[in-house]
């Protein structure tokens, strides 16, 4: 094995612009480093998947069938849509439950109210990362790496460079790098969301009304499906 040269062009190839990276970001610019961490740790966990799948044979059958390929992609694109569809209704909600508590009467106290409201709106946003909400943002780190096939191509492109694919010790030496590659890919993410929740404190991004960072969201996941699909 070539390890030098693999710890190398991995980090290269995680930093280079995708839809991985495009999530962290915006997971970690609209609800803080620990939502980035979450994501992070769910995209990574995906990789030892794909790892075994490579080492096992799997992802040579599902790459040299086209319908079992097409199942998988479009079952991520599908999966980024529903979750761009809850984004948006999450919006609508939002909307509804501002027009029930505001009537023409309104009056200064309850405008103040409203405004109380939102804040804690928008700290509930910053926090969302922790309990519950951190593990469904793990959830869907690690569903949207498992549900992109490309990433199956590209392990099946990128191994071969660094190991002896018919050698003896081709599975381990697959495991091996593998495992790398996911610890590589944990850290890039994990900096790259302390990057990003850094420059949204500067830029006050996650002050913005939950409505747009809710249309920001759904912006996000449907512009990564059309990704999972040109790409």
């Amino acid at each position: 094995m070539h390890l030098i040269e693999f710890i190398i062009t991995s980090a290269i190839l995680t930093i280079m612009p995708g839809p991985d990276i495009l999530f962290v970001m915006a997971q970690s610019m609209i609800q803080g480093k620990r939502a980035g961490f979450m994501v992070a740790l769910g995209l990574s966990s995906g990789l030892f998947v794909h790892t075994a799948a490579a080492a096992l044979g799997i992802s040579i059958i599902i790459a040299n069938s086209p319908t079992l390929f097409s199942i998988i992609k479009y079952a991520g694109v599908a999966y980024l849509l529903y979750m761009g569809i809850m984004a948006l209704l999450e919006v609508r909600k939002s909307i509804k439950a501002d027009k029930e508590t505001t009537t023409p009467q309104a009056s200064e106290l309850q405008t103040e109210i409203n405004t109380f409201t939102d804040d804690i709106k928008k700290e509930n946003i910053k926090s969302e990362a922790g309990g519950k909400n951190g593990w469904k943002l793990y959830r869907t780190g690690i569903t949207m790496n498992l549900l992109n096939p490309k990433v199956i191509l590209f392990f099946l492109a990128l191994f071969p460079q660094f190991i002896d694919i018919s050698g003896e010790h081709a599975k381990t030496d697959i495991l091996i790098l593998g495992a790398l590659f996911a610890l590589i890919a944990v850290t890039i993410f994990s900096t790259v969301a302390v990057i990003s929740s850094y420059l949204s404190d500067t830029f006050s991004i996650k002050s913005l009304s939950p409505k747009i960072l809710g249309v920001v969201k759904c912006i996000i996941y449907w512009a990564i499906a059309v990704m999972f699909l040109i790409n």
